[in-house]
């Protein structure tokens, strides 16, 4: 009698511990998919910015951007190296710089001191208006097109219809530029 009432006690201690193990793994699966959940809801997050400007929403998250969002920042880019003068070159291309992809800012930074020289040796301003602007949010690029109005002092140059495409890189959240290239078209009085 002693010996079956061990054996029910033994029973009942062995399935109550069956019981906790089966409920520890579940909880820690349950764990494992809520932290992935957490993770996915985190990277995935679309976040709808709306300028104070009264200007259309554009929409990030940590994996993506759309289009508006690209073309502004595109035209900030080019606004950025293209509307200077000498005493502002410097400061417009540092604010550049602090966008581009580490492996490419050795070369954006020779060729932005390159053009920071000519401007400031030859007293040069310019600005451009822009007249067309093409983003692809799936190649990150965006290609921008525009009349380039140039000065030495106050003595008008003549405008160059210009095309630039910028392809970016987007990292947590971050949107790098890995290419600024210029392709020139034609001058006109």
């Amino acid at each position: 009698m002693e010996f079956n009432a061990h054996q029910h006690k033994l029973s009942q201690t062995s399935t109550r511990l069956n019981l906790m193990v089966t409920l520890v793994f579940g909880l820690l699966i349950t764990n494992v998919l809520m932290g992935s959940l957490a993770w996915y809801a985190c990277v995935h997050q679309r976040i709808e910015i709306t300028p104070f400007s009264g200007a259309s929403s554009y929409l990030k998250s940590e994996s993506s951007v759309d289009v508006h969002y690209l073309t502004l920042m595109s035209e900030n880019f080019v606004y950025s190296r293209l509307n200077v003068t000498p005493e502002t070159v410097l400061a417009n291309h540092k604010r550049l710089l602090s966008f581009v992809d580490a492996s490419q800012y050795a070369h954006f930074t020779s060729v932005l001191n390159k053009e920071a020289d000519v401007i400031q040796r030859g007293r040069l301003s310019s600005h451009i208006d822009i007249t067309g602007m093409t983003a692809d949010s799936r190649t990150l690029s965006c290609v921008i097109t525009g009349i380039l109005k140039r000065y030495v002092g106050t003595r008008p140059l003549l405008d160059e219809n210009v095309s630039y495409t910028v392809q970016y890189r987007y990292a947590q959240g971050r949107l790098l530029i890995q290419a600024f290239t210029h392709k020139q078209e034609k001058k006109h009085a």
